[in-house]
């Protein structure tokens, strides 16, 4: 409304001037002016939000209904204007009607309240509303104050009309400000797309302005010596010639560029294919190949090369040459195996280019003389960091420009753009191909070695399955790469998915896998993928066949059997020859000599002894072979033991040996047989008082965990020598001079009965301690008494 109560006003203006029907058309002028200010404020109430005022609607509606009166009243009346005539001297006059005045102050009114909700908005909001409202307020400011002057307050005060047609030119400064704000800021929203052949009919039009001044000036002078068809001709020639003139300028420019080596890049067209290239080649070599031509070409530059820093770890790594290209033979661009240090530290120490022309002109140091030496000895005209997660990795070196052209800033912000997008791509390259030696490396582990190995990803596909995996499951690699896990065997797939829904290592020491013709044991192991943060992306399972291990577990359980009983035998056979030598002796002697009392008295005794000391030998073997007949019941471990060391402390003290115990308050539980277990401890304990000198100590400790019951014998001897430690429990070993070599056999035999575990070491400060580790027993009942 407020748009088109301005083109009637306008028409009606444009109208008067034309001398017909000048009383109607006067005042529909009069009538659509006084409309304008009420449509405008409604307007601006509402753009760009609402009013939150509850009865801002009511007083709109009043606003704009004075309006209508007053434009009925100026369409139908005389009251606002009257005797609208033209004349030769001042154009068009009017008089005023009675209700002129009000009729002003009205319009005034209502238009500096919108000119105020406008500016109270505009202060208001931010951002993208706030650029729409600045021109649309200072594109109706400007027009409606002119308009408002030349319109209203003139013919107010002069009583004429004379400048009313300069009036709605002042509408074009609102066309203008209304289109730059829908163009530029997208003012209520309007997207206006201008066709790019619309742009170049403008340019080509502002372009003929001042060919248009100076005909303009010269008209006079040509009219008077030109016929019309002659103007027309020369108008037509100079339009043509002044479109001509850029053009033929811009060709003849590339021209002559060309043929002094002085190219214009397309720096987006560049940027955009460098891009696309940068971000889709990992190959190393290719993408410096490509880098080091574009280079080259987009700054026509007699080589360029690019420089790569070594894969040593050390700080002072060199830059070595990776690619280099020199495109003019007769140049002196060179490019070293290793690029100058004193250039690689300022780079790196920077990180920013290096240009010659500029390092030439500065304030000269050591440093930087040193720099511009070695980059002209080299004709390197500049020098671009490829930089990646803060470091330097790399350098792009540039040559002079063929042209004899400087550096201009575009071409050095091309540049920079494209050594780091550069860096980036580089570091990923030299990432992927370390990432494809390590999967060669990999591949070629795990395709070698005995051990069945099987990958998945987080979503429980089959992504590697190597051949041992092949062969222990009798599954082929491709009918299994890239399946679910329902395709392994049982045991391994359900391992797998476990430790993918759940991220823990599993474990199964010993399960059975068959490949179809074949049942072997196994041990699985499967283990999570982890990334960065955490997150399960995978699993592997390490699967091998225990067959070949079961063997030789065998073969030497065989090898130990055979030894121990070749050990047992030779210390039988040892300790039975002793008598046998005696009873022999005397049994020879007897037929001579059994006449003589004292003789066949001692003959008697050292038998019977002889005797006696073999049958002894044989119950402890007979103990050694046979320790668990007796039933275990629940006990309180500390029974046995006390009884032990109650029995041995007679003998203990005669020795003047100190003995102690340490047990705690509550029962330590094992499932046993009192007798065995006290003679366990008695056979512990007789060797503690052995090998103790007097004044020694001895003493036994008594400790629990959450599942084991723990006695240690501790004595102060002077232990058991290293070289020993492992051979102490055999039979009929001793280091005694009279020691038949079997309690302590005893005491591991009556051990592995109870399902303990007897160990002895050396303690620190002297002497030997024997450990006998039991599992502790969970029962519902109250332990035997002793």
């Amino acid at each position: 409304m407020f748009t088109l109560v301005i083109a009637v006003w306008v028409f009606g203006i444009a109208t008067m001037q034309s001398a017909v029907n000048l009383d109607f058309v006067a005042r529909l002028a009069f009538a659509a002016a006084s409309l304008i200010p009420p449509t405008f404020l409604a307007f601006v109430q509402y753009y760009p939000t609402a009013p939150k005022w509850p009865g801002n609607k009511i007083v709109l509606f009043m606003n704009l209904g004075c309006g209508l009166v007053i434009a009925s009243i100026s369409l139908v009346t005389r009251l606002v204007v009257t005797d609208v005539t033209m004349t030769a001297s001042m154009g068009v006059a009017r008089e005023t009607g009675p209700l002129y005045g009000l009729y002003a102050i009205y319009f005034l009114t209502t238009w500096l309240v919108s000119i105020g909700v406008v500016i109270a908005k505009w202060t208001r909001v931010r951002g993208f509303s706030r650029g729409q409202l600045h021109y649309l307020a200072l594109g109706v400011i400007l027009s409606t104050a002119g308009g408002i002057t030349t319109n209203l307050i003139l013919p107010l005060v002069t009583r004429s009309s004379a400048f009313a047609w300069i009036g709605p030119y002042f509408a074009l400064i609102l066309i203008a400000l209304v289109a730059h704000a829908i163009i530029r800021h997208r003012l209520m929203d309007v997207r206006l797309v201008i066709h790019r052949g619309l742009t170049f009919a403008l340019a080509l039009v502002v372009s003929l302005i001042p060919v248009a001044c100076l005909l303009a000036l010269a008209w006079p002078r040509l009219s008077d010596h030109l016929a019309p068809e002659e103007l027309i001709v020369l108008v037509i020639a100079i339009v043509v010639v002044g479109i001509l003139i850029p053009l033929t300028r811009d060709v003849a420019g590339r021209l002559l560029d060309r043929y002094v080596y002085r190219t214009h890049v397309n720096y987006q067209r560049t940027l955009r294919e460098a891009s696309e290239a940068l971000t889709r080649v990992l190959d190393l070599k290719v993408l410096l190949q490509f880098m080091n031509h574009t280079v080259a070409t987009s700054t026509n530059s007699e080589g360029a090369a690019v420089y790569l820093k070594g894969s040593a770890p050390e700080l002072g790594s060199p830059f070595r040459r990776a690619i280099a290209e020199k495109r003019h033979a007769q140049s002196h661009f060179d490019t070293p195996e290793e690029a100058p240090p004193e250039v690689i530290a300022v780079l790196t120490r920077t990180k920013d280019l290096l240009l010659t022309e500029e390092i030439e002109h500065e304030r000269p140091t050591s440093e930087r003389e040193r720099l511009h030496a070695a980059l002209s000895r080299l004709n390197w005209a500049l020098v671009l960091p490829l930089v990646s997660e803060e470091h330097v990795i790399g350098a792009i070196v540039v040559g002079p420009k063929l042209a004899g052209d400087p550096f201009y800033p575009q071409d050095l912000d091309l540049l920079m753009t494209l050594a780091n997008q550069a860096g980036v791509a580089v570091k990923n390259a030299q990432l992927y191909a370390q990432v494809l030696l390590a999967n060669e490396h990999l591949n070629n582990i795990v395709s070698t070695i005995e051990s069945g190995v099987v990958a998945v990803d987080a979503t429980g596909q089959i992504t590697l399955f190597n051949p041992a995996a092949q062969q222990l499951t009798g599954l082929a690699a491709e009918r299994v790469r890239f399946q679910p896990l329902s395709v392994l065997p049982e045991c391994v797939g359900r391992m797998l998915g476990e430790t993918v829904a759940e991220g823990g290592a599993r474990t199964q020491p010993e399960v059975q896998l068959s490949d179809g013709t074949t049942t072997r044991p196994i041990i699985c192991t499967t283990s999570p993928l982890h990334d960065q943060s955490g997150a399960v992306l995978g699993a592997v399972a390490v699967f091998s066949d225990l067959t070949p291990l079961k063997a030789l577990e065998v073969e030497r359980q065989r090898a130990e059997r055979l030894a121990y009983f070749e050990m047992l035998a030779s210390g039988i056979a040892h300790e039975i020859k002793n008598p046998l030598v005696a009873v022999k002796a005397f049994s020879q002697l007897m037929p001579r000599r059994r006449t003589d009392d004292r003789f066949v008295a001692e003959f008697d005794r050292v038998v019977n002894h002889e005797i006696a000391k073999m049958e002894r030998l044989l119950d402890r073997l007979r103990t050694l072979s046979h320790p668990g007949e007796r039933p275990h019941h629940p006990i309180d471990l500390r029974a046995p033991i006390g009884d032990a060391i109650e029995a041995m402390r007679p003998v203990f003290g005669e020795k003047s040996i100190g003995l102690g115990m340490t047990m705690g308050p509550s029962p330590c539980t094992v499932l046993a047989d009192h007798s065995e277990l006290e003679q366990l401890f008695l056979n512990l304990l007789m060797n503690a008082h052995e090998v103790t000198p007097p004044e020694g100590s001895v003493r036994v400790e008594v400790s629990t965990t959450a599942d084991r019951a723990i006695v240690a014998v501790v004595d102060t001897g002077p232990g058991v020598p290293p070289e020993l430690l492992e051979r102490v429990f055999d039979p009929f070993f001793s280091t005694k001079e009279r020691g038949s070599g079997l309690g302590l056999a005893i005491c591991a035999s009556i051990a592995q009965t109870h399902g303990a575990r007897l160990k002895v070491a050396n303690h620190e400060t002297g002497g030997a301690v024997f450990t006998v580790d039991f599992p502790l027993a969970v029962v519902a009942t109250q332990p035997v008494p002793a």
